[in-house]
């Protein structure tokens, strides 16, 4: 068993390479995806690996938030942060080609998030409608170069991340329960009425399968990951003071949602808000983060039970890499490398991105 790591008192205070904005290393190893800002405030999209080498980049206009690949593909598509109306797509492989948006319809805005079916062909994004502020999932035609081909409507709103299940055939929605209009910025304006759940919907019809919901309304159901075996993990933000509620669950279809168990002060110190939710199959442990409360937390899936907590300050992505490592990036230009076993972590190595300001996503593409 690996030696538990809490590296509570030191934060991300990293060594290794400083590198800076969208210098290019043509040197590849497991390469990661991800969303910065400079000091400039400019952004781009960068392709890079964990210990400092920088692969690709692209500018883009303005604040993105999550990233899908194209399975059997070199591309992948990069959505606009919530009321953005933009996504990107570029293959990765050729950092000088140029990088390729499509519009969302007009009375649509996308929430940040999608996922490919497992043939590559569609494209499922989570989205709003701005004449309902109900949920849609959009519909797009990858090989006709994302054209939008249709959408289904969801029974509530504010979907936010949507994976597909193992069957290929069920996506699983994380239904945020909030009703938001651009006019009104980001700002909640159903703070009394909120309706989160989690819904598994058929990817052809649009019917909803099951729906599944927590007894407080506040808890904003987010962000998720799904095991191989169909067991889904979700990622909770509380509308409200921060409380002791259980920010992380897990779910196998047909059972009710089953909270992580962990301590009063342990969901204190995630100050109510999840950002980035990712299981480590092969190594018994589901990671969550929090920008907020600067934590890194590690479960055993087994158990159900949140084992470690890892400072690190404003981090929010997380991915697993091809060689089964957790990867952390955070808002300092920080990438951590974790090795994890049943909920516990040693540190594999760190490196800093100088002029980096990573957003809340990240992903592994080999």
């Amino acid at each position: 068993m690996l030696n538990r790591r809490t590296f509570l008192k030191t934060g991300l205070g990293l060594a290794g390479l400083s590198l800076s904005g969208c210098s290019i290393s043509l040197q590849t190893s497991s390469v990661l995806i991800s969303v910065a800002r400079d000091p400039n405030d400019q952004y781009f999209i960068q392709t890079f690996t964990h210990n400092g080498e920088v692969t690709g980049c692209w500018p883009i206009p303005a604040r993105a938030h999550d990233i899908a690949a194209r399975p059997f593909s070199s591309e992948v598509v990069v959505f606009d942060r919530r009321p953005g109306k933009l996504l990107y797509h570029l293959d990765w492989h050729k950092p000088e080609q140029a990088i390729q948006t499509v519009n969302s319809d007009s009375l649509r805005h996308f929430y940040g998030h999608g996922v490919f079916s497992e043939d590559g062909r569609w494209l499922y994004t989570t989205e709003n409608n701005l004449e309902t502020l109900q949920g849609v999932v959009g519909i797009y035609d990858a090989g006709q170069g994302y054209k939008r081909a249709g959408e289904f409507q969801l029974d509530g709103s504010g979907p936010h991340e949507v994976a597909m299940m193992p069957d290929g055939e069920t996506l699983v929605v994380a239904l945020g329960g909030i009703k938001t209009h651009p006019d009104s910025g980001r700002t909640p304006l159903n703070p009394d009425n909120m309706k989160p759940a989690l819904l598994y919907i058929d990817r052809d019809s649009g019917a909803e399968l099951e729906r599944q919901v927590l007894i407080d309304h506040a808890l904003s159901i987010r962000h998720l990951d799904v095991m191989p075996d169909g067991t889904v993990a979700v990622g909770m933000q509380y509308q409200g003071d921060p409380g002791v509620l259980p920010l992380v669950a897990l779910h196998q279809r047909g059972e009710p949602l089953k909270p992580v168990k962990a301590t009063e002060a342990e969901w204190l110190s995630f100050h109510g808000y999840i950002a980035s939710v990712c299981f480590m199959p092969d190594n018994n442990t589901l990671a969550v983060t929090s920008p907020r409360g600067n934590r890194v937390g590690l479960i055993d899936v087994m158990s159900g039970t949140l084992k470690t907590l890892i400072h690190n300050r404003d981090c929010s992505g997380a991915a697993r890499t091809a060689s089964g490592l957790l990867a952390i990036s955070n808002g300092l230009g920080g990438i951590q490398l974790l090795k994890c076993q049943n909920g516990q972590a040693e540190e594999v190595s760190k490196a800093q991105f100088r002029h980096n300001q990573w957003d809340n996503h990240m992903l592994s593409l080999v």
